[in-house]
């Protein structure tokens, strides 16, 4: 039932017709608010933010002419039905030309409320649904630009965005920033000795090994093919990015069970430090990456700092 989806706020002075209506309405909605007078009604609007509101238009305080009015000024499509006395169309017209979204007359004829309850009920599931729908393609198409479909992790795009943020951070506040270039080593070989699907195993792996012994708030990021990129915010010292890089060779550097064959897999990591020379992102990419060359050429598997 789709009325079961939806908060309803009745707003009546003559408390036998609240009575009524709660008896019959309270178990069959989400939630059942109660006003009983037009200013209250506001109040409860306001606070509660009901899906649809019924409201009396004779009332002291506030009309719910006026209530209408009051609402609209916050939410111009919020489903609002007017009651009125059969004979008072003045008012009921003037109600329907604001934008109500309907009237019923008194004495209340339930099967015709209840009918218009269920209509807009169910324009408000639909409109829910296509707003997941929306929701959820945002979504998609967010995580697609942001992050890498193999491995789960942001990619370039992502991380320099996080970079970006960090350094401006970093400046402001003169926190430590460092950057880890990780290479893998013969990776090609992998591809073109156990085919492309034994390297996507590999990298994935390798992430989820890594991703264990980072600190909470690192980012780790695919860079491309078999490079990863690794933010570290606020370390301690350089002991410390000593340490963790030597984790990371350590569960990165091993024989990896593809099918019936062992992969042996290395890497190489670069590491740059931010400082105030330093001004855009990409700079601290380059030296990071000038640094794993280095570590590259000193028999790979192990770590080298951008030294100038």
């Amino acid at each position: 039932m789709l009325l079961k989806d939806v908060t309803l706020l009745f707003v009546e002075d003559n408390r036998d017709t609240q009575q009524q209506i709660k008896m019959i309405f309270e178990d069959n909605v989400k939630a059942f608010y109660q006003a009983f007078d037009g200013e209250e009604g506001f109040h409860l609007f306001y606070q509660k933010n009901p899906d649809i509101i019924i409201t009396d238009i004779n009332m002291l305080k506030m009309t719910g002419l006026e209530l209408l009015s009051e609402i609209q000024k916050i939410d111009k499509h919020k489903p609002v039905i007017m009651m009125s006395a059969y004979n008072d169309k003045e008012n009921i017209l003037e109600a329907v030309n604001n934008g109500a979204n309907g009237y019923i007359t008194k004495p209340i004829d339930l099967e015709a409320l209840y009918d218009r309850l269920s209509h807009i009920a169910a324009g408000i599931h639909e409109k829910r649904s296509q707003q997941n729908m929306c929701k959820q393609t945002l979504e998609k198409f967010y995580k697609l630009a942001h992050y890498d479909t193999l491995t789960n992790i942001p990619n370039r795009m992502m991380f320099d965005i996080e970079l970006i943020k960090s350094i401006e951070a970093a400046n402001d506040q003169r926190n430590k920033l460092a950057l880890f270039f990780i290479d893998l080593d013969y990776f090609k070989e992998i591809n073109d000795t156990y085919g492309h699907e034994a390297g996507d195993f590999v990298l994935k792996h390798i992430v989820a090994n890594i991703s264990k012994i980072i600190p909470e708030d690192a980012v780790l990021a695919r860079r491309s093919g078999d490079e990863f990129l690794l933010l570290i915010r606020d370390y301690t010292d350089v002991t410390s990015l000593k340490q963790l890089a030597q984790s990371i060779l350590d569960v990165t550097v091993k024989e990896i069970a593809w099918k019936e064959e062992i992969v042996s897999v290395s890497c190489s990591i670069g590491i740059s430090l931010f400082d105030e020379g330093i001004r855009d992102h990409e700079t601290l990419i380059n030296l990071a990456d000038k640094a794993m060359y280095h570590a590259k050429r000193s028999g790979k598997a192990t770590y080298a700092f951008f030294d100038g």
